[in-house]
């Protein structure tokens, strides 16, 4: 039986921490929610919330190809 999903709010900043964007996308669990926050690729800075409850911020460095 599948857990039911959950949605969670994504907001992605710049480099002065301001919104530029803010998404949702439904997960089953917070691991869940921050790998489909990782591989639609919300951009380099962003924060993961359900509710009010701060789930993660992730801050990946972009890098150089």
């Amino acid at each position: 039986m599948s857990r039911p999903l959950k949605t969670y709010k994504i907001y992605s900043y710049d480099g002065r921490h301001k919104v530029v964007t803010a998404d949702m996308i439904d997960a089953s669990s917070d691991e869940d929610a921050i790998a489909r926050s990782t591989a639609a690729g919300f951009g380099s800075k962003c924060e993961i919330w359900l509710g009010r409850r701060l789930v993660a911020q992730l801050d990946a460095e972009r890098r150089q190809a």
